[in-house]
Formats: C-alpha cells, structure tokens, sequence
C-alpha cells in the first residue's frame, strides 16, 4: 500500500513556481508560518495535501509534521474475558506494521522536500480518529488536508476530519482538493466577505498568502440595495486594514441568482480565476448546515481549487 501512495508525484497537477524560478530566500510574508501540519485521511487527495504542506513548508522555512491516525479496533469489554483475543492482537500488529511502512514512505518525501519535520503516528482505541487528530492538530500554525472526491463514503470520510480539524483545533484549515490544478502560493485569491467573527479570522488567517498575491477580492452575495448595508461598510474596514498590509484588493458584490451563496462564490471565483478562496466556517452552526446544507458544505464538497477555512 505504501510503495503505491507516491508512484506519481501530485504536484504535477499544481502548479506552484513559474518554469525556471527559484526560490530567494524565505517570502517575508510567510515569516509567521513556523508549524505546518498535514493530516493523512487514508484517502486519495493525501499524497496532494502532503506535497502542498511540504511546499508551503519550504516557502516559510516552516517545520512540517505530518500526521497519521490508525484506527484499531477493540472488542467489547467482558467480565470474563480475562484473555486477549489472538485474532485480535495479530490485527492490531499488522495495522501497525502497514502504518510503519506509510511513515517510512511520508517520511522520504519530506526528506525530498528538503524541510524539517517527521511523521507522527497515533492509534485511536476508543476515540474516533477524526477527533483524536484535531486534539493532536492544536499546536500548529496551518493544518492542511485533503478532500478526496468520489464515492460516496469517501466524502463522508473527509468530512468527517475537515469538520473536526475546523471547530475542535482552532487552527485554520487548508483544504486542498484531490486533483486541483490551483496555483500555489495563491496569485490569484477570493475571499468570501460578511460581516462575522468567522470571516474575519479567515482572512486574517490567511494574511500571509494574501500578502503574497497580487490580487484579492473581496466578495459579497446578496448585498442589500443602497449603500446601508452593514457588510458594505464593514468591507470598506477590512479592505482599507488589507491596504495597510500592503494587499491589492477588490470589491466584488454579486447576486446569488436564485442559487445558494456557496455556489454563487464558486461561480465569482471561476470567472476571477482564482487560485485560493478563503471563507468562515461554520458560521451559523455545523448542526444547521447539516440539516439544511449551508455554505461551508458547499465550499467543501464542491470546489475545484484549495480553500482556507478558518471558525
């Protein structure tokens, strides 16, 4: 299984420098991106999310370590169940030697990315390895994962961590999509504004990749008529504080056209070109996007390009 995990190099589908450039030193704007870590889903869209990690590790001259969480199973605790099940312990060993070999080949590659770091790997008894990883995710300054597409069962997966790394590590979350063909560091980027304490942390979360791009715009679906609308005047804030940072910025206010807000920011994001959106998680609540939907499920399950998500 691990020999396969990186027969083909993902980052050939990102595009990440121009042909020929190299890299001069460490991007001052990155400067404060000294812990990057990675978390492993078993899924495709790991190998990707791993190489994004390690290239952005190498940018900010940032340590990167990459996490993998196995889940072992256990059987029902019994009074009399005073010996171990054989079946059970054989188990428990061949799933640790299959993670000893995916960490041999994690580990290479970060050796090949010429960044500092290691591969942690953590057992998960009785606790879902999604939580276990946000719990373990805490001390870093960028969690990265990917989003594998697919079956069914696979976005389960992956939503399952993308929802646990984003409320329980109160870190902010790179989601990088299996396949994209996204520019990074973003050249182009999308935020998507209102006037919430999400938003805000998103952006200014995500203040050393638009310190780096040459644009940002700030977009905003379903602006009231007139120019009273909280989120406007709260938007002529937050971009004149992105001038002070030195960041080119837009406003983009545009209509929903019936449609939902997610899939109006992804259609504004296609047309501007975008190579990174960045956006508030969960700002009304995971449990009312579940029953409802929402954006943050939209942006997650259907974006063709990396999103910075920040709650």
């Amino acid at each position: 299984m691990a020999e396969n995990m990186f027969r083909q190099d993902p980052a050939d589908a990102l595009e990440w420098r121009e042909p020929g450039m190299k890299r001069e030193g460490i991007r001052e704007a990155f400067r404060t991106l000294r812990d990057i870590t990675a978390v492993v889903t078993h899924l495709p869209g790991d190998e990707l999310a791993v190489q994004v990690a390690g290239c952005l590790a190498l940018e900010a001259g940032a340590r990167l370590d990459v996490l993998q969480v196995v889940p072992m199973p256990v059987t029902a605790a019994e009074a009399w169940a005073l010996i171990p099940d054989p079946a059970l312990a054989e188990r428990h060993e061949r799933l640790r030697a299959e993670a000893a070999e995916r960490a041999h080949a994690l580990t290479r590659k970060i050796a090949e990315r010429k960044v500092q770091g290691a591969v942690r790997t953590l057992e998960a008894h009785y606790v879902a390895p999604p939580a276990l990883a946000a719990d373990a995710a805490r001390h870093a300054d960028l969690v990265v994962m990917g989003r594998a597409t697919g079956s069914s069962q696979h976005m389960h997966t992956s939503h399952a961590y993308f929802a646990a790394l984003l409320l329980a590590t109160g870190r902010p979350l790179l989601v990088v999509p299996e396949g994209t063909a996204a520019r990074l560091p973003p050249r182009y980027v999308t935020v998507a504004w209102t006037d919430t304490a999400e938003a805000t942390r998103a952006l200014h979360d995500a203040m050393p990749l638009l310190e780096e791009a040459e644009t940002v715009d700030i977009v905003i679906v379903d602006a009231a008529a007139g120019d009273h609308d909280p989120v406007l005047t709260s938007a002529d804030s937050i971009m004149a504080h992105l001038r002070a940072h030195g960041v080119h910025t837009h406003l983009i206010t545009c209509s929903s056209r019936g449609s939902s807000v997610g899939h109006a920011l992804l259609r504004q994001a296609t047309r501007r070109h975008a190579h990174l959106l960045v956006a508030g998680g969960y700002g009304h609540g995971r449990l009312r996007e579940r029953a409802l939907g929402g954006t943050t499920r939209e942006l997650f399950m259907e974006s063709s390009i990396p999103v910075l998500f920040s709650h």
